[in-house]
């Protein structure tokens, strides 16, 4: 492998280590403000591809491990932690808030007037002042926000200003 590439493989492992241990530890305690989440996400992506490169940059140094026992443990454990966390030991249990949250979405204007303590005709001027156009009441949020063309999570901000 050249030797550009082993002088940013480590760097960009590095990096994209610390953006998905940081992300991942904010998530981990279910605090995710701004854009945590997608950081995380995509971190991940960048992650795989730089220890992928990283693998490739120095594959022979990586292959002694596997002379060692201690060494080799600690690999082939990491592996079968890996494939053992694939399997569905127990049912997953939707974040409660991520659930309300659904719901809240498949909820219809009038429903999210309620929940939000106001009216729903200053809940629809708010909307449509803020861009939104609302044709039907009874449409969900989700409905209304594909309607206007948006994401329905910034309509969250609106609605709950």
């Amino acid at each position: 492998m050249n030797t550009s590439m082993r002088i940013w493989t480590t760097p960009l492992m590095a990096g994209a280590f610390a953006i998905s241990a940081l992300t991942g530890l904010l998530l981990f305690f279910d605090m995710e403000p701004g854009i945590v989440e997608p950081v995380h996400e995509w971190a991940s992506w960048v992650i795989v591809s730089a220890a992928v490169l990283h693998l490739m940059t120095h594959w022979r140094s990586f292959t002694a491990y596997f002379r060692n026992a201690g060494s080799f443990m600690f690999i082939a454990g990491g592996l079968a932690i890996a494939l053992l966390s694939i399997y569905p030991w127990v049912e997953k249990q939707e974040n409660p808030g991520k659930k309300a949250i659904k719901s809240l979405e498949a909820a219809s204007i009038i429903d999210i007037a309620a929940v939000a303590r106001i009216p729903a005709d200053v809940l629809v001027l708010r909307l449509e002042h803020n861009g939104i156009n609302v044709s039907d009441t009874e449409d969900s949020l989700e409905e209304t926000a594909e309607k206007n063309g948006k994401d329905v999570r910034p309509l969250f901000d609106i609605i709950f200003q």
